[in-house]
């Protein structure tokens, strides 16, 4: 059984919102410091998947101009991956009803 991470435990926003206000450099520290102890808390076999997204999202955001573009950009990464997930759980359906139809008719046979 995997070992038990405690949850990270993350500051108030107000709070947050202060510190990228006035010291963004060590809202960036918490904020690498949080995204590590989540990857670390992560299952070994999720880990690589999980560290190549942030990977994506780090870089999508390095490119965005503000921090408004970031997250609209961010929102717009997470929109795409949920209509993946749709798409492949949609897939995962037909194919299951599309077995127990086989299984169906095998059975009446």
């Amino acid at each position: 059984m995997p070992p038990e991470f405690p949850p990270p435990v993350i500051p108030h926003f107000d709070m947050l919102r202060t510190l990228y206000e006035k010291d963004r450099e060590s809202f960036e520290a918490l904020r690498h410091h949080l995204l590590q102890d989540a990857l670390a808390a992560a299952p070994a076999e999720r880990r690589p998947s999980l560290e190549r997204l942030l990977g994506r999202i780090e870089a999508t955001r390095a490119a965005a101009g503000t921090p408004e573009q970031a997250a609209t950009l961010a929102f717009e990464m997470m929109a795409e991956s949920l209509q993946e997930l749709r798409a492949s759980w949609h897939q995962a359906c037909y194919a299951l009803s599309e077995l127990q139809t086989r299984l169906l008719i095998e059975k009446i046979r």
